[in-house]
């Protein structure tokens, strides 16, 4: 394969490309912006003016360099390798498949999708595309999430039995109207914490296992009014999501159990739920280990046995996620490279979106729990009328938050 960098394509140049994604770019030689696609004209020149600005703090040459702003996903599409999808979560799965078809690799921002009718259609043509997909969540290049899998993968807490995680913080008030739109995001907390947890307890318990059970805890409005673009409103949407997982070992019959918490409000299982620092405990048949944080802001895993006591695991220190935008990029590349499957592939992404959508499909059915077919055969039910993939989705949203809902 050619060792030329990856012309890589940005759909949606916003917050998280501007501020995440670009700086990245910067430091890796194997791949390259070449284009920019936004509907707002005006932000994609800013954010190739933002690119060029970069390129010179790091005193690297811009002579030569040439991204081309363009007026349209397909024109994008035609003269790139790769695309990184940062757009509103709405479009994540449309750009995806546009891409798949034509063969160009795809990043995409979490969520994979709004829905899970959605994000399946993304993996079913990514199983028939030449190109290669990687969700990026950035959360398991953190090393406190390898560390933790180390440890349970070398058996010092026996098998695992529970796992706990909490993210998210009192916010996020400052981000866009669509931000707070199920219909744009799929969601509030939960899909945007939670996207992250589900593929960080997934990751923990092991990709071999099958989640078969899904139950909510509480999906609700609790600090239903918010200033949010500088206005006082009543939010219709989500902002706080806890719930639980049930992980079956295919090989022995055995089981996980996974509680989760996705909140917009403030953390109740520990007391910090970032993306650096955020409480998880992992219960094991021999002890515990729990990623902990000193005074200093230093990251450890305390390593609880029943029969020998604690120990004390440093971790390597990950004060922002810089690092790991920058990680999960270089593994999608290493993996094109190496022709094999990212570990955040399609099927995974979209079985995260499919836990997502039982937890509260069974907040609707007053949190009774949820199997893969029961939510299988609500999406069937309403998308019947669809006339396609996208138009099913908004269907399965209006669905799910019609209890949300306070203007007409």
């Amino acid at each position: 394969m050619s060792n030329k960098p990856f012309r890589v394509g940005c759909m949606g140049a916003g917050r998280v490309f501007n501020e995440a994604h670009l700086p990245a770019y910067i430091s890796l030689d194997s791949v390259k912006l070449a284009a920019i696609y936004d509907p707002d004209y005006n932000r994609a020149e800013s954010t190739r003016d933002h690119y060029l600005s970069l390129l010179k703090e790091a005193d690297q040459n811009t002579q030569d360099v040439d991204v081309e702003l363009c007026n349209s996903p397909e024109e994008l599409l035609s003269s790139v390798d790769m695309i990184d999808i940062c757009s509103p979560a709405r479009y994540h799965a449309q750009y995806a498949v546009m891409a798949l078809e034509k063969n160009v690799h795809v990043m995409t921002e979490k969520p994979m999708a709004r829905t899970w009718w959605e994000a399946q259609h993304v993996a079913d043509v990514a199983r028939h595309s030449q190109a290669m997909f990687q969700l990026n969540d950035d959360n398991l290049f953190i090393p406190r999430y390898r560390a933790l899998r180390n440890v349970i993968d070398d058996g010092m807490i026996g098998e695992v039995q529970h796992i706990w995680i909490a993210r998210g913080y009192h916010g996020p008030e400052d981000r866009g109207d669509w931000f707070w739109d199920p219909m744009e995001n799929g969601g509030g907390a939960i899909m945007d914490y939670g996207s992250h947890a589900v593929s960080s307890v997934w990751f923990l318990a092991g990709y071999d296992k099958s989640p078969i059970e899904v139950r909510s805890l509480g999906i609700e409005a609790r600090q239903k009014m918010r200033l949010i673009g500088g206005r006082f409103r009543q939010i219709e949407t989500d902002d706080d999501a806890h719930f639980k997982v049930r992980f079956l070992n295919p090989k022995n019959g055995d089981w996980i159990t996974a509680v989760i918490e996705a909140t917009w409000a403030w953390p109740e299982l520990g007391r910090d739920g970032s993306d650096v620092h955020g409480y998880i405990e992992v219960e094991g048949s021999k002890g515990t280990v729990t990623a902990c944080v000193d005074e200093n802001g230093h990251d450890y895993l305390c390593v609880a046995s029943r029969t020998f006591g604690e120990r004390i695991i440093h971790v390597e220190e990950a004060f922002s996620e810089a690092g790991s935008f920058r990680a999960e990029i270089d593994n999608f590349v290493k993996s094109i490279h190496a022709g094999v499957p990212s570990i955040l592939n399609a099927d995974i992404a979209a079985g995260g979106i499919r836990m997502i959508n039982s937890a509260q499909l069974s907040e609707l059915r007053g949190r009774v729990a949820i199997t893969p077919e029961q939510l299988t055969q609500f999406s069937q039910e309403q998308v019947a009328a669809a006339s396609d993939v996208w138009q099913g989705g908004d269907q399965i949203i209006k669905t799910l938050y019609a209890p949300f809902r306070v203007s007409p």
